[in-house]
């Protein structure tokens, strides 16, 4: 029975599919991108309902590109403004993570170019999220739902990425590991007192140094 749950939830995967892999999306420019993107809002803009499923759609091509010229800040905000109208940005990123990792963790279902695709969206997930990490946050809590999948990259999609980008490939859950390690890390690291008996710049004493410094 539990095989047969599952089997139905990667079939809705299946189903709803890859707008794009990521050797396609690689080959895109920015001005290929901004299109893709403002198709989705457009689509997005006139649907009568559903309206965050065109947008669902154009972040997950988005963040599976590879991400070596920073594209995803160029042209990502449009589509993350939307999610904030519709207050859907923590399920529509939570959606997405969960079904990069169902893939990932039951890859015999998948060719190896789209389990490539979907292991860059999540290191682009994870690489987004990480600046805001906050214990207990939502970028917290999706950093460690990719670090808890125990993703292991199969050696076909590894093979494939290495021909395709010339890069090696590292297990999504790894990287989200390392991130959580670092940042636990730098919680128990004491907070920075300044030294009460450290002298005080006599007054003026500033300011004088700021005119010798000036270029005459």
């Amino acid at each position: 029975m539990r095989v047969f749950f599952v089997t139905i939830i990667l079939s809705l995967n299946l189903h709803a599919g890859l707008l794009y892999t990521y050797n396609q999306l690689t080959v895109k420019d920015l001005d290929q991108m901004n299109t893709l993107v403002k198709n989705k809002l457009k689509e997005s803009k006139s649907a009568d309902a559903g309206k965050v499923v065109p947008i669902k759609e154009g972040l997950q091509a988005v963040f599976s590109r590879p991400n070596g010229d920073d594209m995803i800040e160029k042209i990502s905000p449009p589509l993350r403004a939307v999610l904030e109208q519709e207050d859907a940005t923590e399920k529509v990123f939570s959606d997405l993570v969960t079904e990069a990792t169902n893939a990932l963790t039951n890859t015999k279902n998948f060719k190896k170019e789209v389990q490539v695709t979907y292991a860059i969206f999540l290191e682009n997930i994870i690489s987004e999220f990480k600046p805001n990490l906050k214990k207990e946050a939502f970028e917290y809590k999706i950093i460690k739902k990719i670090a808890d999948a125990e993703i292991e990259l199969t050696k076909d999609a590894q093979k494939d990425r290495k021909l395709r980008l010339m890069q090696e490939s590292a297990s999504p859950s790894a990287i989200a590991k390392k991130v959580l390690a670092d940042f636990e890390e730098k919680l128990k690291a004491p907070p920075v007192v300044p030294d009460e008996n450290a002298p005080m710049p006599a007054a003026g004493e500033d300011e004088a140094k700021n005119k010798e410094a000036a270029p005459q």
